[in-house]
């Protein structure tokens, strides 16, 4: 059986932890920080609250731009003791476009022209779109790039930034915007449930194991599975997709090295739906969790991140098993607003078993040497 892939180093950025470590140390202390939007007024003409970093930029491609540039810088700054890779793999995960109004015309087009003009070269650049579990699929491919082919890098980068009028509004009109105005009981009340939008990046380099590998962790499992009720439905959501992708990143994680799992970190993000879904999830995993495992939500800090959140979760998830190694696995639980559910398992990083050399043995009697 190959061995699991290493994560070399990790990056990420948001608002309230510009850098991994900030991160790590906001997330940790449910540290936050937000402002009112600059342009968006709910039905009652009330302004609402975002997570975004103080800048005049306007919300559109070059935003985005400049936080994959941020957090790759962070990413590169984090590998230069590491070996240099033979070849360079990058999947680039991003929202899907249809179905979600208010981003950026050129996005996907934008971002790829200015990653193969100033970060390269890379051998192969893959678009995968989606919601907020697309990072565990992306994860997924690279993982299996880096099995067939030890010697590459790969590197997952995931940016957010869909944070425009229209994008508020679309979220508004499904009652995903936390403190919107709406009607209740024959007057109108701040929304005390759904979504703080937020922005961010984050960037995970995968590698093979080698001797010479100096990494964070391992990522031993990485699975996806199909939820049947969403929000949408009018039908409770029990968890059975999230249960099933983590059931089998468990599975996988348990080939490599059986253990129970200490922190979960959830991407619960104010909604009772996520709430409920995680909740039975939880309880279906229990015999795979440590009597006092923890769990983690770094919504509370970072705003809800779109599609950036399961990389971001992965992310800091390594972070931790290199800061704070521990023996038990860090599963990484990964919802959405669409059908897609995933989970990640981060471990410890894998010792090497040498095998001693073995030379025939001579008499000392006998030896001319």
């Amino acid at each position: 059986m190959s061995r699991a892939p290493t994560i070399l180093a990790a990056a990420c950025t948001f608002p309230a932890g510009p850098s991994l470590a900030l991160a790590d140390a906001a997330v940790r202390a449910s540290l936050s920080l937000q402002q009112y939007h600059p342009d968006y007024f709910d039905t009652a003409g009330e302004r609402t609250r975002i997570s975004a970093f103080p800048l005049a930029a306007p919300f559109d491609s070059d935003r985005w731009w400049l936080l994959a540039e941020a957090v790759l810088a962070q990413l590169n700054t984090a590998l230069a003791e590491q070996p240099a890779p033979t070849r360079r793999q990058l999947w680039l995960v991003l929202p899907e476009t249809r179905g979600r109004p208010g981003l950026p015309a050129n996005l996907q087009t934008h971002l790829q022209a200015r990653l193969e003009g100033s970060t390269g070269p890379w051998q192969h650049i893959e678009v995968v779109t989606g919601g907020h579990a697309a990072g565990v699929q992306a994860l997924m491919q690279a993982s299996e790039a880096v099995q067939r082919d030890p010697a590459t890098l790969a590197i997952v980068l995931a940016v957010e930034a869909g944070l425009s009028k229209e994008a508020l509004f679309w979220l508004d009109m499904q009652g995903l915007l936390h403190g919107a105005s709406q009607p209740w009981k024959g007057r109108t009340r701040a929304n005390p449930y759904g979504r703080i939008p937020g922005e961010g990046a984050a960037a995970i380099a995968l590698g093979g194991h080698a001797p010479n590998t100096q990494g964070w962790a391992s990522l031993l499992g990485c699975a996806t599975a199909m939820e049947p009720n969403t929000h949408r439905h009018s039908q409770p959501c029990t968890g059975k997709g999230l249960y099933l992708a983590a059931r089998q990143a468990l599975t996988q994680a348990g080939q490599h090295r059986p253990a129970k799992v200490d922190t979960i970190t959830a991407d619960l993000n104010g909604e009772p739906y996520r709430a409920d879904q995680f909740g039975f999830t939880a309880l279906r995993l229990g015999e795979h969790l440590a009597e006092d495992w923890q769990r983690s939500t770094p919504a509370l800090s970072s705003g809800d991140l779109g599609c950036a959140t399961a990389v971001v979760h992965v992310a800091l998830a390594a972070y931790a098993q290199w800061q704070r190694s521990s023996q038990a696995h860090h599963l990484v639980l990964a919802s959405s607003d669409d059908s897609l559910r995933g989970a990640a398992i981060v471990g410890t990083l894998q010792p090497i078993s040498l095998q001693p050399e073995v030379r025939p043995w001579r008499s000392p009697s006998t030896s001319t040497a």
